[in-house]
């Protein structure tokens, strides 16, 4: 038996626990503590009650299935699933009534903190965690990647050795039920999202803070030095203090400042080498990696989906995915690290974040077309409509499909020009998601393509 599985047993075995939430955390939740507490009373919970259905005919078998957020008193503890916000009425009585509220993350760092990296921020969570666990499956290491970046914690347990180096992505979601921090805790960067869920600034940025909250003077807070939210929670930890900057000459170990000085040798997106990799060197340089073993690791690297990903050259264009970018200042760092952009795709969801940012960026850069996804595309549209005169705006469309952003993008883009697909929005409302955003525009790139065989690069 696991260690944490073992602290699950005798934290909750016997109790009556209520999972709540049924995605695929939810379900590693039920799995694992089916597993570890064969004596607790298992209850599930979820909006979509049609997911729970079709769950029980998929395995045979019985889920104790309760109201959405009702009758919460009759459970010792309810393990929450990140996407479920704290202040849902039914939770915030529960939990003056003096219910328990527990979740995946708060539970996996209670048992292995002391083997845990956690990074966090508004962007670049994903593709700094997988950097980090590069470079210690370079030196040797055993080494799991998971957490936000799409693998529950609780689905790595059983590999998980006294060894075992834990690289975890966290969004603010996740820290916001943690009471715990890991060892070595990497903030990046920090800007406005995800006020829907946390209701404001402050809160969000507490839930992030809570990666540091729990660390002590034997833990490492890597954090951007540039950032004032940043440097304000790293004067309230306890735990040593390594900054980095990209404005400011910092003191750097010998192997930060020799790896960083070559990485023109290597092939990978500017954003990473100018925002990921800092981080991910500080996080490793405690390995004893050489120079030359970095570099060839860094070679080996695989930058993930979505994030300016060439989906390729069709019609003598290049396409370029980066539906992860759903803040204003990521689709500014791809638009500064591409050495051009013809037609940019930009809108989605409306959160009532301010666009002024990117519609600024777009204008400074001269783009020269510009298509909008309804409906925050049509306010960042009536912006430049607004600030700018007629003469320097770029030719610009609303659209309500994709077939229309890429047929648009077709007709602008001149022979090996470039296309960027970078909404500064999350993909829900039009789309289902980004992945569905993000598949639409790769079927629409190829369904539409004049020459389907041509090629094009940047």
């Amino acid at each position: 038996m696991s260690i944490l599985s073992e602290q699950l047993r005798q934290k909750y075995d016997g109790h009556s626990i209520l999972i709540l939430g049924w995605g695929r955390e939810g379900q590693a939740t039920y799995q694992l503590l089916s597993s570890a507490c064969p004596g607790a009373q298992l209850f599930v919970s979820d909006q979509n009650q049609e997911a729970l259905t079709a769950w029980q005919t998929e395995h045979g078998s019985t889920l104790h299935i309760m109201p959405y957020l009702q009758s919460l008193s009759q459970f010792s503890v309810i393990f929450k699933s990140p996407g479920i916000p704290h202040h849902e009425p039914g939770l915030r009585e529960y939990v003056a009534a003096g219910g328990k509220i527990t979740s995946q993350l708060n539970e996996f760092l209670q048992a292995y903190r002391s083997q845990t990296i956690g990074v966090t921020g508004t962007k670049g969570k994903s593709t700094t965690s997988s950097l980090i666990a590069t470079l210690y499956a370079a030196a040797g290491r055993h080494t799991l990647l998971a957490g936000n970046i799409g693998t529950p914690v609780f689905e790595i347990v059983d590999n998980i050795t006294p060894d075992t180096q834990l690289v975890v992505e966290m969004s603010s979601y996740q820290l916001d039920s943690v009471r715990v921090s890991p060892h070595i805790a990497v903030m990046l960067n920090f800007f406005s999202e995800h006020l829907n869920y946390h209701q404001s600034i402050g809160n969000y940025l507490n839930a992030k803070a809570k990666i540091t909250q729990y660390q002590t003077a034997e833990d490492v807070l890597i954090f951007n030095q540039d950032v004032p939210e940043l440097v304000e929670i790293s004067q309230q930890t306890q735990a040593q203090l390594l900054p980095f900057s990209y404005t400011q000459q910092l003191h750097y170990s010998e192997f930060v400042h020799q790896t960083i000085s070559q990485l023109e040798t290597i092939e990978l997106p500017a954003t990473i080498k100018k925002w990921n990799i800092l981080p991910a060197l500080l996080a490793a340089q405690s390995l004893n990696l050489s120079v030359d073993q970095t570099l060839t690791a860094l070679k080996s690297f695989k930058p993930l989906p979505h994030r300016l990903e060439n989906v390729g050259g069709y019609g003598g264009i290049t396409w370029i995915d980066d539906t992860l970018a759903t803040i204003p200042e990521a689709t500014l760092a791809a638009l500064d690290a591409l050495p051009r952009v013809d037609v940019l795709m930009l809108g989605g969801y409306d959160r009532g974040i301010s666009y002024q940012k990117v519609v600024e960026g777009v204008m400074a850069k001269k783009i020269p077309a510009v298509v909008f996804f309804k409906p925050s595309g049509q306010v960042m549209y009536e912006l430049i409509r607004r600030d700018y005169p007629e003469s320097s705006w770029p030719k610009m469309e609303l659209v309500d499909t994709m077939e229309q952003a890429v047929r648009f993008g077709y007709q602008h883009a001149p022979e090996g020009g470039v296309v960027l697909l970078s909404p500064s929005s999350p993909s829900f409302g039009q789309f289902k998601n980004y992945e569905d955003k993000s598949a639409q525009f790769k079927t629409w790139i190829t369904q539409l393509a004049p020459q389907p065989n041509s090629t094009a690069s940047l």
